[in-house]
């Protein structure tokens, strides 16, 4: 990642974020088993909600909802966890991707449906 010449930008993307309420689901391996833990968390989230990139496959299935979130640096959320917000519980986001820009004041999550 280059440094020095690129401003913190903390300041500017989260003007456009809102405080939002999130659960997680994150998962931990021990002897062998899979335990997961919930957390609950307040924070600024910027959501970019983009197209469809999975279209309907061949098989039937059908199609996910993908969106791109900006959040500070205040949470770590890692990729695989599954996230809920506050206004919409009963859908569930997976974390498929996560580009560290903590250098320049925010983290992007790519988060895609999860039909789990």
């Amino acid at each position: 990642m280059i440094k020095g010449w690129f401003p913190n930008l903390n300041s500017a993307v989260m003007a456009w974020a809102q405080d939002t309420r999130i659960f997680v689901v994150g998962k931990r391996q021990e002897d062998y088993k899979t335990y997961e833990t919930y957390y609950e968390y307040k924070l600024k989230i910027f959501r970019v909600p983009s197209g469809q990139q999975l279209e309907m496959k061949k098989e039937g299935q059908r199609s996910w909802n993908n969106e791109t979130i900006y959040t500070d640096n205040s949470v770590d959320i890692n990729v695989d966890d599954i996230i809920y917000f506050e206004d919409v519980k009963s859908k569930r986001y997976r974390i498929m991707n996560k580009t560290d820009y903590t250098d320049f004041g925010f983290v992007k999550y790519e988060i895609m449906s999860d039909y789990g």
